[in-house]
């Protein structure tokens, strides 16, 4: 049935349009969500409604946000009185509209868009959105290769700004990978569907969060490098630098993707304060 109502439809390819047409993966997805009547809901690119349909149907209060506007009209022949469809680009959309104490995101999002629509989500390090704290989770169907970099632990490949980006906001993790044949059309990629669930806080304090978003930054600007060899924007000396790695117990010669969110955090503690002591040295602690 849903194969049919797919294949019928031209997907857009520059829209990133795969639509996800297997009922038990689309069941998982809403089972995941643990979803009530008191429950607000926000569906990115709900497309042919398929998912749409099962989430309206626990009760929860549903936003469904839709770009492609050929695609209106199939989602308001859903009959649902908890589901709203709204034209337009999660991008640019603005869920301070949502008047809901917490918002559960989700969707089966295009690939190209995924991670940035993680920072309109959550925000920035440094830079949460204005409604962070609204935000309980954000569960989305990704490429796989970006599901283990938001999940990856230090000192592989995967490990980088995005990871401790999820880091800073939520708890992160794989639910279930999606075969390929899940979808019509098929992507070139394998796919999964994780879910992030935010904290509240953040794991780490620090006075200035700016300046923490900077030297990461900075430290996975050419990865391959040393990091004391990637903070030249704070004007510290080598040894001011080995002093402060040193202090903290971090190997001199250790590399952005060694390090967790927490040692990152006490590395940028250490600079600003240091940087303080020197009130003539021209450096912005909280420049992007």
């Amino acid at each position: 049935m849903l194969f049919q109502r797919a294949i019928s439809v031209r997907s857009k390819k520059k829209l990133g349009q795969n639509f996800l047409v297997e009922p038990a993966t689309l069941d998982r997805i809403v089972d995941s969500l643990d979803l009530s009547r008191s429950d607000t809901v926000l569906e990115i690119g709900p497309g042919l409604g398929f998912l749409t349909e099962l989430l309206a149907e626990t009760g929860a209060k549903i936003y469904a946000v839709e770009l492609d506007r050929e695609l209106l009209e199939p989602l308001s022949k859903l009959d649902y009185p908890n589901l709203t469809v709204i034209h337009g680009d999660i991008l640019e959309f603005d869920l301070t509209q949502i008047r809901a104490h917490k918002i559960k995101v989700v969707g089966n999002v295009p690939y190209q868009i995924t991670t940035p629509i993680i920072g309109h989500i959550f925000g920035e390090i440094g830079e949460p959105a204005p409604w962070n704290s609204q935000i309980e989770s954000l569960t989305m169907t990704v490429q796989i290769e970006l599901a283990r970099r938001i999940c990856a632990p230090p000192g592989i490949k995967d490990y980088g700004m995005l990871t401790l980006l999820a880091q800073y906001y939520a708890h992160s993790k794989i639910l279930f990978k999606v075969f390929d044949q899940e979808f019509i059309p098929k992507p070139d990629v394998q796919s999964a569907v994780i879910q992030m669930t935010a904290l509240g806080k953040p794991p780490v304090a620090v006075k200035d969060p700016a300046f923490l978003h900077r030297t990461i930054a900075a430290g996975f600007k050419e990865r391959r490098k040393m990091l004391k060899n990637n903070l030249s924007f704070t004007k510290l000396s080598e040894a001011e630098l080995i002093s402060i790695f040193a202090d903290l117990g971090v190997s001199p010669a250790a590399r952005a993707e060694n390090l967790s969110l927490n040692q990152f955090a006490k590395i940028a503690e250490s600079l600003a304060a240091k940087i303080a002591e020197e009130p003539a040295r021209d450096v912005t602690l909280n420049h992007k």
